[in-house]
């Protein structure tokens, strides 16, 4: 994941010697994820439709923000960022995870209220 190895993705006041071996795990992966909960929307409890989401990469974070948060947070992104150089990444990643960058189409989910069952046959 590129906002690991840039030194985006911070963990304010976890030493990096105790979060490394757990972003050297999670860099492996291909960082999206299905929110129910977004708190840049608003939301404050887990409701409504899922949004896939995907973490911001280096250069659409406006820099202003980055250094705000580094002198917030005493952090110091350049250093995380040399500090990380050697975190592998994801070893293969499948052709169809960036669908919509190259067809300009995703998927979305519309809830629905549905009859709910207490008690429904085991398949």
């Amino acid at each position: 994941m590129v906002q690991i190895k840039s030194g985006l993705w911070v963990n304010p006041r976890v030493p990096e010697m105790v979060i490394k071996p757990e972003l050297e795990n999670l860099a492996k992966t291909y960082g999206k994820f299905w929110c129910t909960w977004q708190t840049d929307r608003g939301d404050r409890l887990p409701m409504g439709p899922p949004a896939l989401m995907f973490s911001p990469q280096p250069g659409v974070v406006r820099p202003d923000l980055v250094k705000r948060r580094d002198q917030k947070y005493n952090v110091d992104s350049s250093s995380l960022k040399v500090s990380r150089v050697e975190i592998p990444e994801p070893e293969w990643i499948n052709p169809q995870a960036d669908y919509w960058k190259s067809h300009g189409k995703g998927f979305s989910i519309v809830v629905e209220p549905t009859e709910m069952k207490k008690i429904a046959p085991f398949p």
